[in-house]
């Protein structure tokens, strides 16, 4: 990646009327006898670049020994022209913004301005690919004259904070909030530049290659392996609000953190020091928890493609009050005997490769003993499952059992009495 940004070179008039023949010119308030005291004048251009000559205008400038820029000096035995009036030197490689001091022998007399340039920064290599924290190094002609470095709209590093800085080559800590993308460099001199090089910054994040011990017990401590690891600031469990920030121990391979008592199966997310998610791919299982669905009609909400047409009943499909697997469980509230819950889809499922119709009850106060009579494809026979009041049952009803030849469309759940029932989990096996 090279991007090169070059000006139109300003030259500025300095406050004396400067004629070709500068050397032998002179302005009616130098006069002819100089005294013996050291005066500047005027110097400039202001708008020059590093390397071009650049004349200092007063008296007694012969006695100058030395010109100390900003970052950089010219001695006496570089001089291109000195005399009384005037003294003309190269700009020197390094030179920065900032005020001129000339120096005699005994005194040193400092600019009442400063001297600025017009500086062409050519930058040739930025670092790819960082972690949050560390530094990255951008090389170049003139980069010593970069004077931001911005990560993004409102995340800036300037000069003052460069880890280093030289002529060809900067180093700059990246910030622990900073995130992949563009790179925004702005420069100083009398026309500032902004440069967007071609190429992103890869800002690299904490990754998770597995967990143990699966399944966890709730309470207990889950030990995440992964990359990059101590980017992490924080884990966030399925089903659990609230963020864990205290880990038991946090390496860059490994990562142990306390389980939520209330955390669900599910994927878990790792928050980088940049707010951004890492979700992993695989769920974490808990100690007592059901066994996965092959084919779900309800986990957490309906499933694509199915519908819920009961009769004499209301269904909250994101209940939280009492939950077997997962967020949410559905809470029916039968409000008539043989009231039911009925999952359709008109297109259907195949039962090969399933043999069990599987889902969770809970019984509400007075459902206890109370029967869910159960049915596929509203044939018999069907099979009647027994409601336990204020504990959570799983039942596992063979496809068999149920009479299920052909393909299922419809899975009607009866209450033989009023009451409210939580159910959860509800597919084949």
């Amino acid at each position: 990646m090279k991007k090169i940004i070059s000006n139109t070179r300003l030259l500025l008039l300095i406050s004396l009327v400067l004629s070709i023949g500068l050397e032998t010119s002179c302005t009616p308030d130098v006069s002819l006898n100089l005294g013996s005291k050291v005066e500047l004048i005027s110097f400039g251009p202001t708008g020059s670049q590093i390397g071009d000559t650049i004349s200092f205008i007063g008296k007694n400038l012969d006695k100058i020994v030395k010109i100390n820029f900003v970052g950089d000096s010219v001695l006496k035995t570089s001089f291109i022209t000195q005399t009384a009036q005037l003294l003309k030197i190269k700009v020197p490689d390094y030179t920065e913004r900032g005020f001129v001091t000339l120096y005699t022998n005994k005194d040193t007399i400092v600019s009442k301005t400063m001297f600025d340039l017009l500086v062409p920064v050519t930058i040739t290599s930025i670092t790819a690919s960082v972690r949050p924290g560390d530094d990255i190094t951008i090389t170049g002609e003139h980069v010593n004259w970069i004077n931001e470095v911005w990560f993004s709209k409102d995340l800036v590093v300037r000069d003052s904070n460069f880890v280093s800085k030289s002529l060809t080559q900067i180093v700059v800590k990246v910030p622990k909030t900073a995130q992949s993308g563009p790179l925004l460099i702005n420069t100083a001199g009398t026309k500032p530049l902004s440069i967007t090089p071609d190429q992103d910054l890869n800002v690299i994040l904490p990754a998770i290659t597995s967990f143990d011990p699966i399944p966890v017990d709730r309470g207990g401590n889950l030990t995440i392996t992964g990359t990059d690891l101590d980017l992490a600031k924080g884990v966030i469990f399925h089903g659990v609000k609230d963020t864990v920030k205290s880990f038991i121990s946090q390496t860059r391979t490994q990562l142990i953190v306390p389980v939520p008592l209330t955390a669900a199966k599910g994927q878990i997310t790792l928050v980088s020091y940049s707010n951004l998610p890492i979700v992993s791919t695989a769920n974490v299982k808990f100690v007592g928890d059901l066994e996965d669905l092959a084919y779900a009609f309800y986990d957490d909400a309906l499933m694509t493609g199915w519908s819920e047409n009961g009769y004499n009943r209301t269904a909250d499909y994101a209940n939280t009050e009492l939950v077997r697997d997962g967020v949410y469980s559905l809470k029916a509230t039968f409000t008539k005997a043989n009231g039911y819950l009925d999952f359709y889809n008109v297109t259907g499922i195949s039962p090969t490769g399933y043999t069990e119709l599987a889902f969770s009850v809970y019984g509400g106060s007075g459902t206890d003993g109370k029967n869910i009579s159960v049915k596929v494809n509203s044939k018999s026979p069907g099979y009647n499952a027994t409601i336990q009041e204020g504990k959570w049952v799983e039942f596992k009803i063979p496809l068999a059992t149920l009479g299920v030849t052909a393909t299922i469309k419809d899975v009607r759940l009866t209450s033989a009495s009023t009451g409210v029932v939580y159910f959860d989990h509800v597919g084949l096996r």
